[in-house]
Order: structure tokens, then C-alpha cells, then sequence
């Protein structure tokens, strides 16, 4: 496969946004560049010309094309001290302060990892009827994977790992089955998450959300498009809600002083200002 060149990717920019009204030229180049030459190794497209035939010709296929441009979570529980701290310190703190159930966002579901983590944490708190979660993903093929609970089995022996650092209060193996190359989450645990499709503005975004987590995204958006994403988090937060990114991300500049500040810098924790 021929290595695409940054006229190649404007090209299939300009096919995806003609045909789809979808516009990835607001990813860094880098992380996208990577991932379109992931899938067309992975659907043996030798050049940028067969594989924007190939979006002109089969609408089906875009979805999978959406699929494999997000960026999956790879672990259950990843970095078990925010869970820890979630736990321990957000949920004891923020349980009562609402008339209503206390309502979650996750705005990019791909793998349903930390959908899943929260919602093994909730199970164990028993708080898991007093939250109300939204996941929102861009395509259906993410949708489907979530929902029915499949994961994949490499992922699992890390995810144990982490969920032992997180100190649960049973085995992991207690919410999944084991098939014969894939693990089966157990989608009880998420029977009452609003599943939402969303488009890359997030234009259906859930509003007077109390805790977003939108963790390890920010990194594959060029930096004018995070100021654009960290605004409508902004807008869909409730006053003083809390807004987490990945423990390597950092809100800065003008949108960190003006619209959040920081609550957890070990954990990359932001409070909405008001």
C-alpha cells in the first residue's frame, strides 16, 4: 500500500464532506493519517483512489469508515486512580447535590471500555439507579459493538490488572462470559444508558450534564478544533459540572482561564467556572 501524501487526504476530505457532510479536516494529520492507512491495509485498498470509489460507491461502507476513525478505548478501568477518585471522592460529593438523578456524558463511545468501568463502579456503590449515563459514538458499528457486550479477549488480562489497582470488590470475570476469541460484557449493566448516535459537531449533544468524560480525545483534534470541542462540553455541562480528559491532556490558554479550572491536575479534572 502506497503511503497517502497530503494531497490524497484532502482528496478524500473533500469526497467524505460532498457526499456525507462529515468534516475530518479539523484531526490532527498525524494520528488520522495513521488510522486511514490502518484501514486500508485492513480492507486492502492499495491506493486513495480505489478507496474513495469505494465511499462514492457503497454508502454502507462509510459507517465502517467512521468506526475505524475513532480511537478505541484499549482498556477497562485505564488508570485505575481516576476511578479510584471517582469512587472515592467524586460520587460521595456529588450524589445529593441534584433534585434529579445525576446525569453522564460520554461523548465519544468506540469500544464501551470506560462505559462499561462506569458502570461496574456504579454497580458496586449501588448508586447505579441514581445515574443517568448517555453514550453518544458516530457510527452504528460502535453502537452494535457496545451494546451487545463484545470486547476484545487480548484486552482482557490488562483490564484485570487495572481493575485489581482499581480494588473492586470482586473479580472482573464476575461481569463478563468468555467465548471462544472474544469476551461478552455483561449488558445488564448498561440497560438503562441512552445510546445515542452522534455527528462530529455533536450537534444532539445531552445538555445540564453534571460529569463528562471525554478521555484521551482531545489529542487527535488540531488545536483551534479542541477550543471548538472544549466549548460545547462548556455548553453542555451544568454550573460547575465537571469536564475529565485524559491524565496526559490539559486545557490551556484562554478557554482554561476563562471557562474552567482545575480540580484534579494528577487526573486532569476540570470544573465548569460560572
Amino acid at each position: 500500500m502506497a503511503e497517502l501524501g497530503i494531497v490524497d487526504i484532502r482528496e478524500i476530505n473533500n469526497i467524505i464532506k460532498s457526499l456525507y457532510n462529515y468534516d475530518f479536516s479539523s484531526y490532527a494529520l498525524t494520528a488520522y493519517k495513521q488510522r486511514l492507512e490502518r484501514l486500508m491495509k485492513i480492507y486492502i485498498f492499495d491506493s486513495a483512489e480505489n478507496l474513495t470509489r469505494k465511499l462514492r460507491n457503497d454508502p454502507d461502507f462509510f459507517d465502517i469508515f467512521l468506526s475505524e476513525m475513532s480511537v478505541p478505548s484499549t482498556e477497562m478501568f485505564r488508570d485505575p486512580s481516576l476511578w479510584r477518585w471517582l469512587r472515592e471522592d467524586y460520587f460521595p460529593g456529588h450524589m445529593n447535590r441534584s433534585s434529579g438523578k445525576l446525569k453522564i456524558w460520554f461523548p465519544l463511545c468506540v469500544s464501551g471500555a470506560e462505559l462499561y468501568s462506569l458502570a461496574i463502579l456504579l454497580a458496586e456503590l449501588e448508586i447505579a439507579d441514581k445515574v443517568q449515563i448517555t453514550a453518544t459514538t458516530i457510527s452504528n458499528k460502535s453502537l452494535t459493538v457496545i451494546k451487545e457486550g463484545f470486547y476484545d479477549l487480548k484486552k482482557i488480562e490488562v483490564s484485570e490488572e487495572n481493575y485489581k489497582r482499581f480494588n473492586g470488590q470482586k473479580d472482573l470475570s464476575a461481569y463478563y462470559k468468555t467465548e471462544k476469541d472474544y469476551i461478552v460484557r455483561n449488558t445488564s449493566l448498561t440497560k438503562d444508558v441512552d445510546f445515542r448516535k452522534i455527528n462530529l459537531n455533536f450537534d444532539n449533544a445531552p445538555q445540564n450534564v453534571n460529569l463528562i468524560l471525554f478521555r484521551n480525545n482531545l489529542i487527535y483534534y488540531n488545536p483551534t478544533h479542541q477550543d471548538i470541542i472544549l466549548q460545547i462540553m462548556y455548553r453542555a455541562l451544568s454550573a460547575s459540572g465537571h469536564l475529565v480528559i485524559g491524565i496526559r491532556e490539559k486545557i490551556t490558554g484562554i478557554i482554561a482561564s476563562r471557562d474552567f479550572e482545575s480540580v484534579n491536575d494528577n487526573e486532569s479534572v476540570y470544573r465548569k467556572k460560572i
